[in-house]
């Protein structure tokens, strides 16, 4: 009897003599890149052989479905948003912990382009679609509880104005972030982050104007 060939030997779609994790790799950053650029929804399987230079039964091999391919890049996205968070947050002073969360993200991109793209993107379908819906709530909630631990810290230390209020400045901390992302990501690519922390980071320390507005008043 003739031994069993190579092909018949290794599982459905499985390319010969290829690296598994590498292939694996390059399946999801092409998933990656397409989900970012077209939105989970407008996203097929075919698409993402295509970009990655890989066979449908190939793709099939790796992930099953669409939506398990999404669910490892949530997870792997909140991963690197908690690095991220994890490094301000060994900062004592709240106004360093902004800062060094910025700038942790603002190299995360640098690093990854595709990075905060596809953060937004997916903080977009969070609402959207029921894929991948619970994994994406974790980069929203993530977020969320780090500028409400930092506003909690700035309020103990005295940092924060007596009348303000606290959850109304976590809420302002993190539309601004997503709305940074969003015109980073997706209006002006050009925009350099780090000079735009920058500036939040003067904001935050002196206001937004140098002396305050003279308010006029109706006769």
């Amino acid at each position: 009897m003739q031994p069993p060939t190579t092909s018949s030997a290794r599982g459905r779609g499985r390319p010969v003599g290829a690296d598994s994790e590498v292939t694996r790799r390059r399946i999801l950053t092409a998933a990656r890149e397409v989900i970012a650029e077209s939105g989970y929804a407008a996203t097929t399987f075919q698409q993402i052989a295509v970009r990655a230079g890989v066979s449908r039964p190939t793709l099939h091999y790796y992930f099953g479905t669409l939506e398990r391919i999404y669910d490892v890049l949530l997870t792997e996205a909140h991963g690197a948003l908690t690095a991220c968070i994890g490094e301000a947050r060994l900062r004592s002073a709240p106004r360093e912990q902004l800062a060094v969360f910025l700038s942790a993200v603002h190299r995360l991109c640098v690093d990854d382009p595709v990075a905060m793209r596809f953060l937004v993107a997916a903080r977009l379908e969070r609402s959207r679609h029921a894929a991948g819906r619970g994994a994406a709530q974790t980069l929203v909630t993530a977020v969320g509880e780090f500028y409400d631990a930092v506003v909690g810290d700035a309020a103990q230390r005295g940092d924060l104005a007596s009348d303000a209020d606290a959850r109304a400045v976590a809420d302002m901390l993190s539309a601004l972030f997503w709305g940074m992302g969003f015109h980073a990501a997706f209006v002006n690519h050009d925009v350099e982050a780090s000079a735009v922390a920058r500036q939040w980071e003067k904001v935050l320390r002196s206001g937004l104007l140098a002396r305050p507005l003279a308010v006029q008043t109706e006769a």
